[in-house]
């Protein structure tokens, strides 16, 4: 069976002439050189594969060479015409090769914008919020166990007494001054007394709102 098929092969080759044999085999060759050059300037990816599968498709069209010339001359004379084709392809292949390396340097390839769609793509996850520090977080009104409620701390009673002495030194009517005299007066019994049970803070609330409308009354 394969002894028919190699002879059908052999006498199909004959029956064409040895110089349409011969621009067939270097007229690809050269039609693929030529389409390899295209794509490496053309694209980036062919640019930067390896060329080497272009060096082993000249082995193979060498050996075509080679058989083709055997045919007609000797087989020294088939040798030098193989090797001078194989001499022009290798000087094809290390163009290829130059171009390709020229071009690599001039527009290397663009990675990080490839890179940046899938990292536009990727879905925005929020950064975690620190957890507020134990002195930056609103201090409530700390409960003793009697039930009763203390201030934040004395500052404030101590500011609102200095504000009333500084409204004592005003040119207050008889009414103003009274009441404030008595707020006064509150206002240091509770700095003393330091624990405050609800009904006491609110009449600390109602002193500091009536303090407020005195200060405003007199511009402090």
């Amino acid at each position: 069976m394969f002894e028919n098929l190699s002879q059908s092969v052999a006498n199909a080759a004959a029956a064409v002439p040895f110089g349409t044999l011969l621009w067939i085999i270097w007229g690809t060759f050269i039609a693929i050189f030529v389409l390899s050059v295209t794509l490496t300037v053309c694209l980036p990816a062919v640019r930067s594969a390896s060329k080497r599968p272009f060096l082993c498709l000249l082995y193979a069209y060498t050996a075509l060479t080679f058989a083709l010339f055997l045919t007609v001359n000797k087989i020294e004379d088939a040798a030098f015409s193989a090797c001078i084709f194989w001499i022009a392809g290798y000087v094809g292949y290390g163009i290829l090769c130059a171009i390709s390396k020229r071009l690599s340097r001039e527009y290397p390839a663009p990675v990080a914008v490839c890179a940046a769609p899938a990292a536009a793509n990727a879905p925005i996850r929020p950064l975690p919020l620190p957890a507020p520090e134990p002195s930056a977080m609103p201090r409530q009104r700390e409960r003793t166990p009697a039930g009763t409620f203390m201030p934040k701390n004395n500052v404030r009673l101590e500011h609102a007494i200095a504000v009333t002495n500084k409204l004592l030194e005003k040119n207050l009517g008889k009414t103003d001054r009274q009441e404030l005299e008595k707020l006064k007066n509150t206002l240091e019994v509770m700095k003393v007394k330091g624990s405050l049970t609800p009904a006491e803070g609110e009449i600390l609330n109602e002193n500091f709102n009536t303090l407020l409308k005195l200060m405003a009354k007199y511009n402090i």
